[in-house]
């Protein structure tokens, strides 16, 4: 009797062990050890995984539909475990007005989320060594009038530059366009006062991400719209995501944004400035980009850990690295990759975390906060997987504030 018992007890411990193993046992000690299972994985994490997935989704669309019913919410969300969707849905109007139904196809403006492709784009022309991210920005542009700051400064928010939507306020508002090298022609006739001696400490700063965009075309000979067509959006499996330069405004996809009390927001000159902002894309391209980056199919993961050795920036214990802000940076177990947006109504949200491949995208039209607030997401996958139960504090609670996305 004895023995039958050790020999359940075995197999039960070989059998728990199994699931655990191909499934969710992770280990990544730092971001470039992360790698591709086998592709049958795929119908063993579906099939294994399924009491788990129904009980994660619900807790997630639970928490988005008491958002929708108190009216702070009104977007797309997808979370993915390994690039398998457990759960998206949509809430509310593509366009509030016309009380147009959102689905999960429409398209978003990402605001800052859009530093995610630019620093890709400057790292692809790192790897095919056309460009060297310690050199200055003047050598390539000898009308730049810094000559200490830095590709990498600009990366990272490090060089000191002020924001160009606080010093070209009487023009970013007009009803015209203008264009990221508007941006280095204005820096380079005015000559502003650094805000600090470059490399001394972080400070965000969109015009850093401006100048970058200007940078991929330098180097690139093309526009920025097509490098990004090209070297990121194609081979990601992206189609449905392009610059606002090649985005139909009016086709029935693209969502409209609003403010506070409705209040549609019109296009201004700025908008038509890229690297900072301005890529419209959908959750599920935004989820093939996540795939395809974590496989090291768009950049190596020797390049990809370069990208999330960050600086610290003092809010709640964050870094920023290369277009990525950097949550438990020092914790494998816990670090979480992201960046949010906020421009004119839209808010958006692009997590990921290493350890478990968990990607979580949150695309809203409405000013309200809540697209950041992805803690509870998170804490329902870590409460049913590894029955990890975290009290919500306030640090959890707050991603980056209005001017700090």
């Amino acid at each position: 009797m004895m023995k039958n018992k050790i020999l359940i007890s075995f197999i039960c411990i070989l059998f728990f062990n199994t699931i655990g193993t191909s499934v969710f046992d992770y280990s990544f000690p730092n971001i470039s050890k992360i790698s591709r299972k086998a592709d049958n994985k795929k119908e063993s994490f579906i099939k294994i995984n399924q009491a788990l997935i129904q009980t994660i989704s619900e807790k997630i669309s639970k928490h988005y539909l008491n958002l929708f019913k108190h009216r702070v919410f009104n977007g797309c969300v997808l979370v993915a475990i390994d690039g398998n969707i457990i759960y998206e849905n949509a809430f509310g109007y593509s366009d509030i007005h016309q009380k147009a139904p959102l689905t999960t196809n429409n398209i978003f403006q990402l605001a800052s989320v859009s530093k995610i492709f630019t620093a890709t784009a400057i790292m692809k022309l790192y790897e095919q060594g056309k460009l060297d991210i310690n050199q200055t920005l003047q050598y390539y542009f000898p009308q730049f009038p810094y000559n200490t700051i830095t590709i990498k400064q600009l990366l990272n928010h490090t060089s000191g530059l002020p924001n160009y939507l606080n010093l070209m306020k009487d023009v970013v508002r007009q009803d015209t366009t203008l264009s990221s090298q508007s941006v280095l022609d204005f820096f380079a006739a005015h000559k502003y006062k650094l805000e600090y001696k470059p490399g001394r400490r972080y400070h965000y700063c969109n015009t850093n991400y401006v100048l970058l965009a200007c940078l991929v075309e330098k180097i690139s000979g093309s526009s920025f719209s097509d490098f990004l067509k090209k070297e990121i959006f194609t081979p990601a499996e992206m189609p449905h995501t392009n610059t606002i330069q090649y985005v139909d405004m009016f086709d029935k996809n693209t969502t409209t944004s609003s403010e506070y009390k409705k209040r549609y927001m019109p296009l201004y000159a700025c908008d038509f400035i890229l690297g900072d902002k301005s890529i419209y894309s959908s959750t599920h391209d935004l989820l093939n980009f996540s795939k395809n980056l974590m496989d090291g199919k768009i950049l190596s993961p020797t390049t990809l850990q370069m990208m999330t050795e960050g600086v610290p920036t003092k809010r709640y214990g964050m870094y920023y690295g290369f277009g990525l802000r950097i949550r438990d940076a020092k914790d494998s177990a816990k670090m979480i990759i992201f960046h949010n947006g906020w421009w004119h109504g839209y808010r958006t949200a692009f997590q990921m975390r290493p350890k478990d491949r968990v990607t979580v995208i949150v695309l809203s039209n409405h000013i309200h906060k809540t697209a950041y607030y992805t803690y509870p997401v998170f804490q329902a996958i870590d409460e049913v997987l590894y029955n990890n139960k975290t009290e919500i504090n306030s640090n959890q609670e707050i991603y980056p504030t209005l001017g700090d996305e």
